[in-house]
């Protein structure tokens, strides 16, 4: 394959990629793989910085490890100046291609080589150039690092620094396509949250209550093998659960002593109403938040609401919220009762499994209990009942669940060993 159909090739390939740290090493990967270059860094302007993002070193790999690697260069950044390499080219706009840095007349790039002698790593050919868009906007730049040929290090070969203008052009294009994705995933997400906020805000004593279920969710995914995308999704769903409380009134939400049936009934209409304001969501995400929102109150042996589901039938990620939330809820302080000490949190999470609880999930809060107790301490913190406080007619049950049950084929397993879900 020659440069030309390579070049069309990595370009199908890093336009495909919408996450921006996987996009950075993939762009990095590939051009490193046209130029043979042992090692690589992008960095991204950013506030007037050029910041580090991703970097790749085959022979330090080999001696530290790729998390190692990473690690030297995590919070790392270059003024935005032309004292560093990186820095002078996004500066200026020009392309270096250096023989022999140490021995480089015209360039003396102290910074870069001050990095070389603390990690044992000796730089010679070097070519980096500017991540410039159509509007001739540099965004980044690449720094590729000792080109290799039979086990020598070489000069950069002619053939890729002349068709490097249009890898360039591409990634930069997919690096500034990425970053609006983002932005526009930052800005839903921001809603999705602030939804989930403004639940938590009118109950007083628990504005971070969100923030450490949602973390505590990720710990379980971890543990279940969830993938980055499954993981993403589970934090914000369990983030939402509790957005049907917009509809219980203050009166119950807030009250300090024990409910009466009649309020009970209208408290547990909570997770109706958040089923019903997530109801035929089109993104993932969402549809995954009215899943959470429905089920996080149902009990394994069946006997939580509001549809009694047992087992298994109840979806994974509604059986995580509905642990998460009550671990929370035992080590917090609510209206009603004080937080209770972590041993006695331990124990009535034990006592409910295989009753309240998944007994696999409660197997996995055990062995991670320090984690789970983590996040609890990093992130701590009455109107007459009237026919208004009612759900509206509406907002039926039984037409609600007709939608969930005929919209259940789309619910896909999260995670390998999942099941189906089944009403």
């Amino acid at each position: 394959m020659d440069f030309l159909d390579k070049l069309i090739s990595v370009g199908i390939a890093i336009n495909s990629v919408v996450d921006l740290e996987e996009l950075l090493d993939l762009i990095l990967q590939k051009a490193r793989d046209l130029s043979g270059a042992d090692a690589g860094s992008i960095y991204l302007v950013k506030d007037k910085e050029l910041v580090f993002f991703a970097a790749q070193n085959d022979t330090l790999e080999k001696r530290l490890g790729k998390e190692e690697v990473k690690n030297l260069f995590r919070n790392f950044s270059l003024s935005l100046d032309k004292s560093s390499v990186a820095g002078y080219v996004a500066v200026t706009g020009e392309v270096l291609n250096i023989e022999n840095v140490y021995e480089n007349s015209q360039h003396d790039f102290w910074a870069h080589k001050q990095w070389d002698r603390a990690n044992n790593y000796r730089s010679k050919s070097m070519l980096v150039f500017p991540l410039t868009t159509p509007k001739q906007e540099v965004v980044g730049v690449i720094q590729l690092i000792n080109a290799k040929e039979n086990g020598q290090i070489v000069p950069f070969k002619q053939s890729f620094v002349n068709i490097m203008p249009y890898f360039a052009a591409q990634a930069a294009v997919a690096i500034v396509n990425a970053r609006l994705y983002h932005e526009v995933e930052a800005s839903h997400l921001d809603t999705v949250f602030r939804l989930g906020v403004a639940a938590e805000y009118r109950d007083k004593e628990t504005a971070f209550h969100i923030k450490r279920v949602a973390k505590m969710a990720v710990v379980f995914g971890q543990e279940l093998g969830f993938s980055k995308q499954a993981l993403h999704n589970l934090y914000w769903s369990v983030a939402m659960h509790d957005v049907g409380k917009l509809g219980v009134p203050d009166s119950i939400l807030n009250k300090p002593g024990p409910l009466t049936d009649q309020e009970r009934a209208i408290m547990q209409q909570h997770t109706l109403i958040g089923g019903y304001i997530l109801r035929n969501a089109r993104s993932e995400l969402l549809q995954d938040a009215q899943i959470v929102a429905l089920t996080h109150h149902e009990k394994y042996d069946g006997t939580g609401y509001p549809a009694q589901l047992k087992g298994e039938s109840i979806p994974l990620i509604g059986r995580i919220a509905g642990i998460v939330d009550v671990f929370d809820a035992l080590s917090s302080v609510r209206v009603y009762k004080p937080p209770f000490s972590e041993e006695k949190v331990r124990k009535i999470m034990l006592e409910g499994k295989g009753t309240h609880f998944d007994p696999d999930l409660i197997d996995i809060l055990l062995e991670n209990w320090d984690k789970f107790w983590d996040i609890r301490q990093k992130y701590q913190d009455g109107q007459k009942i009237s026919e208004k406080h009612w759900v509206p007619q509406r907002l039926c049950w039984e037409e609600l669940w007709q939608e969930i049950k005929q919209n259940q084929a789309n619910w896909t397993p999260k995670v390998k060993n999942s099941d189906l879900v089944k009403w």
